[in-house]
């Protein structure tokens, strides 16, 4: 999507481009209604050329073109190029003879926008590209700081979501945050905008490539929150709220810290959706028990639609995780591994398969000696703990390093002379 399109008409008549229009738009109508239609608009654009006053032609050019525009029904029977064509032509005669500032501009393009993009019609999938295509076409012939770009390109984002194809959208979510800047709409429609793309980022048709992307926009959302104290203090929080909840059900995403830095993230004080942030920050399993069991955790799970199951899931692969971590080029026994996921031993090799897969650790594990032996693990928080685990193992590799390069010189240098065989007289024969 281009930041912004200059529409230009060519030389012509508004009856001209009238039945340039209607010559595709009429397509919809049943065979014999066509005719009367077309000429009856027909008509009426061609009175309006031929007024020599421009004012007073002006209310019936204007009622022209929004028949035309309401005419339209959405992606018409045509080819792709053709398709494209009439919906640009609209847009310019809408920019040409009614224009932005005009109070019946913004219902028009609302309707070319809601009859493309509807994403309830049973067509929503078909000849998607086109759709794509004109839709961003109407986006980038609207000035650059039109509010009604926030409603084609939240239009655009529901309808690549339905679709899974937000890979189309990836050099616009990109531009995003320069134009909610530029769009003159208000704090709190720019705020739901960002919460509507992080919800678009994790519908289950846009796969999980995007969890990192999602994420990216739900950290974005909340800095935008924090960032802007004239939004309601209840709409902060409630999307603050709504935002954590996102992040703790994407499936692949284990590294939250990141979180607890952001203002609106900590004004939710004693909220329990904060507490169970913290949980999975820095906390274990038990922890993760504890705050389900209370009467606020089991509110706040319903309130917020999260799982326990999933949140279950999450920790264990966490807890397993952070077990690893305390044992890096050391061997773990399923054992222990057992008792930290309060599993059966038997089931330990899948839980440790998830956790590799989910790129939490790297390792081998052996069924022979029942103990998986870790080469790399994750943190999720890296405190003072984690710096003295660090410091521990960097003496200890130090020592070893030293060791080696003391046994390595020894081995270099030079035998001493009186140790040296004398080999001329080993070399002799023996006297008689």
């Amino acid at each position: 999507m281009r930041s912004d399109l200059v529409a230009v008409l060519s030389e012509g008549t508004l009856r001209e481009y009238a039945d340039e229009c209607m010559l595709l738009l009429s397509r919809a109508l049943p065979e014999e209604q066509r005719s009367d239609w077309a000429d009856g608009l027909s008509k009426e654009a061609a009175q309006a050329d031929e007024m020599s006053d421009a004012e007073a032609a002006r209310p019936l050019a204007r009622a022209v073109v929004a028949k035309l525009v309401r005419s339209a029904t959405g992606i018409i029977d045509g080819t792709d190029r053709e398709v494209e064509g009439v919906y640009n032509l609209l847009v310019a005669l809408l920019l040409r003879y009614i224009g932005e500032g005009d109070e019946q501009f913004a219902p028009l393009v609302q309707h070319l926008v809601q009859v493309i993009s509807d994403t309830q019609s049973s067509a929503a999938m078909e000849r998607s590209v086109i759709k794509y295509r004109v839709l961003s076409n109407i986006f980038n012939m609207l000035s650059l700081s039109s509010a009604l770009r926030l409603t084609v390109f939240e239009a655009l984002l529901a309808l690549a979501s339905v679709n899974g194809d937000m890979d189309f959208l990836e050099m616009a979510l990109k531009s995003l945050p320069t134009w909610l800047a530029q769009w003159d709409v208000s704090m709190e429609a720019k705020s739901a905008c960002l919460g509507r793309v992080a919800d678009a980022l994790q519908a289950n048709e846009c796969g999980l490539e995007h969890v990192d992307k999602a994420y990216e926009f739900e950290l974005l959302h909340l800095g935008f929150l924090s960032a802007e104290p004239t939004l309601p203090e209840d709409v902060r929080l409630s999307a603050a709220e709504k935002s954590i909840a996102n992040v703790l059900r994407l499936p692949k995403l284990f590294e939250m810290e990141e979180l607890l830095q952001v203002p609106v993230t900590l004004q939710l004080g004693t909220a329990p959706v904060l507490a169970l942030l913290k949980v999975f920050v820095s906390g274990t399993r038990a922890d993760l028990e504890e705050w389900l069991a209370s009467s606020e955790g089991a509110s706040t799970l319903e309130r917020l639609a999260l799982s326990a199951d999933d949140l279950r899931h999450k920790m264990r692969l966490l807890d397993l995780a952070s077990l690893c971590a305390q044992s890096v080029s050391a061997e773990v026994s399923y054992q222990d591994m057992a008792q930290v996921l309060d599993v059966p031993v038997d089931n330990v090799e899948s839980w440790v398969i998830d956790v590799i897969r989910a790129g939490l650790v790297s390792g081998k594990l052996s069924q022979v000696a029942q103990t998986f032996r870790v080469y790399r693990s994750t943190y999720r928080t890296f405190d003072q703990a984690q710096w003295a685990t660090l410091e521990q193992r960097l003496t200890q590799w130090q020592s070893s390093i030293q060791t080696l390069l003391t046994t390595m010189a020894e081995a270099r240098a030079p035998v001493p002379q009186a140790l040296q065989p004398d080999v001329a007289a080993e070399g002799s024969a023996p006297q008689a």
